[in-house]
């Protein structure tokens, strides 16, 4: 167990499963290693989990207090690995896992994150703790799947607390944070910090093996990118 694979599953080339958002503190995930944002769980003992369906909740919950197997990939590490996880409902929090998931293709993923560029001194972004350059927003309570997305959320919730998760190139961990738009706070934008979209500005992979390329691990989508740099 805990042995990194090479490959991907053989299931017909379908390249999803289920994305991982937000993990609880004290969690069966958390214990397990789930990593936010980047990790897909592709399957639950020797079931493929290939198709959004119920199936993960009624395998979680014919091995409550047991130890089962998940096959997890990693887009960051562009590698599938084994963790070993214990679903319970006696560990203090919600649900069996204590992670939020959605079923989702994992090709592209990387590309929809939104990276931090300059963050002007008192405004919204530095209250709530963004690093300038460092800091990509990857995710919020709603599904963001283009650059616009991102900016329409920051306008609907104007003058309200707003949870996004960040991932930090430097120590290479996600964490959520607390975000207020505020367009009066008496510089630029609501959040106060410059934001970049595009592929100039994607989260770096970081294979296993960078010289040996696994042939059967997911390649980058051909799509093109708009590059957008504005101040939020």
């Amino acid at each position: 167990m805990g042995l990194p694979q090479s490959s991907l599953l053989s299931d017909g080339g379908s390249n999803s499963g289920y994305h991982v958002h937000g993990v609880q503190e004290d969690s069966p995930a958390l214990k397990a290693g789930l990593e936010p944002f980047f990790d897909f769980i592709l399957s639950i003992g020797n079931t493929r989990l290939n198709k959004e369906s119920d199936l993960l909740r009624d395998l979680l919950k014919a091995n409550v207090e047991k130890a089962v197997r998940l096959e997890v990939y990693n887009s960051k590490t562009q590698r599938v690995r084994e963790l070993e996880v214990t679903p319970s409902n006696m560990w203090g929090g919600q649900g069996l896992l204590g992670a939020s998931v959605r079923f989702c293709s994992f090709e592209g993923v990387n590309e929809n994150v939104w990276h931090v560029l300059d963050v002007e001194e008192n405004s919204p972004a530095a209250l709530a703790g963004l690093i300038a350059h460092d800091d990509f927003i990857v995710g919020a309570d709603q599904v963001l799947q283009d650059s616009e997305d991102f900016f329409s959320l920051i306008e609907a919730n104007e003058g309200k607390p707003l949870k996004l998760l960040v991932y930090n190139m430097q120590t290479e961990e996600c964490r959520e944070i607390v975000v207020t738009p505020n367009g009066a706070w008496g510089g630029e934008g609501s959040l106060g910090c410059g934001i970049g979209y595009g592929y100039l500005h994607r989260i770096p992979s970081h294979p296993v093996h960078p010289n040996v390329q696994n042939r059967n691990a997911p390649q980058p989508a051909d799509t093109s990118s708009r590059e957008v740099e504005t101040s939020s």
